[in-house]
């Protein structure tokens, strides 16, 4: 048995001596209590992007022990732990874990963080002592054909209420899973730095959103005190355009760019004038009496 034991340590302990030298973050996790078939999903989650191994602690503080800069880790192994070992950033890393939470049943005395609601609808229980179970949890039932039924939802366990143990049984015969588990994030390493959990747990959405909103009033201070930069250069020089064609308008300073404009302005005021003016009527001349024709051949003959 101690010849089968320590070959298999001497291996574990170059993988993991190799591991700690490769990769640039090393992240430890608790997996103290943490179910094994959630483990399981979490490393397939993890693969292409991440190695996770299931260490000995002694053997782990060993191998990081070896790697200059990084030993400052090894305190933050204990027993029950798991090392990964990743490119992405801790942050990343633990934004992934976080997101990555499996439902377990309830047990008696766990807390709720959210209501536990039992939806309507046929259980698929037979009548019979789960009939009563179901009642001793505060549902009403009714028993429709060969099974038993939820006629209304039900808030079995008010949030921050424990879990009772009828409802618990109840809970776990209807298959409903209330509570949420993830892989517990203990700290992380990277570039010299020992990053603790409680650092790493961030939103990023409102991280972002305070970044842009950041942006945006360095924006306008640089706008308004107009301070040249990339981004109020293009605007900076469309404001100084428009106010100089302003003034120029203003002061009927002709230019190319001016000349239309005026030329408009010119044109509208000389209709507004117009209308004011009132113009004299148009005298047409008045045109002489012709003779009559034989009227006009005695004077020629006289």
């Amino acid at each position: 048995m101690t010849s089968h034991t320590r070959p298999w340590k001497e291996i574990q302990y170059m993988e993991l001596k190799r591991l700690v030298a490769k990769y640039p973050v090393i992240a430890v996790a608790d997996i103290n209590m943490f179910p094994a078939n959630l483990f399981q999903k979490i490393r397939k989650k993890l693969f292409g992007k991440a190695v996770v191994k299931v260490v000995k602690t002694r053997v782990m503080k060993k191998a990081i022990s070896e790697v200059q800069g990084k030993d400052i880790l090894k305190d933050n192994f204990s027993e029950s732990c798991a090392a990964i070992f990743t490119d992405m950033n801790p942050f990343e890393l633990y934004s992934l874990l976080k997101k990555s939470k499996g439902k377990i049943p309830a047990k008696v005395g766990a807390i709720a963080e959210e209501d536990i609601i039992v939806p309507a609808g046929d259980t698929g229980l037979p009548p019979g002592p789960a009939l009563s179970d179901l009642k001793a949890a505060g549902l009403k039932v009714a028993v429709q054909g060969a099974t038993i039924s939820v006629v209304a939802d039900k808030v079995v366990t008010p949030a921050g209420e424990p879990v009772s143990a009828a409802v618990a049984g109840t809970l776990s015969k209807l298959n409903i899973k209330p509570f949420k588990v993830g892989l517990k994030l203990v700290a992380a390493f990277e570039d010299g730095q020992v990053f603790d959990a409680s650092i790493l747990d961030i939103d990023a959405e409102k991280v972002f959103a305070n970044f842009v909103s950041a942006h945006q009033k360095a924006f306008n201070l640089a706008f308004n005190a107009v301070i040249f930069t990339k981004d109020t250069s293009e605007l900076l020089v469309f404001k100084a355009f428009n106010d100089a064609k302003a003034v120029a308008l203003e002061g009927n300073i002709m230019n190319p760019v001016t000349v239309q404009p005026l030329i408009a302005k010119a044109n509208l005021q000389a209709k507004a004038v117009k209308g004011f003016v009132k113009e004299a009527p148009v005298e047409t001349p008045k045109e002489e009496p012709k003779e009559a024709p034989a009227e006009a051949e005695k004077k020629e003959d006289a």
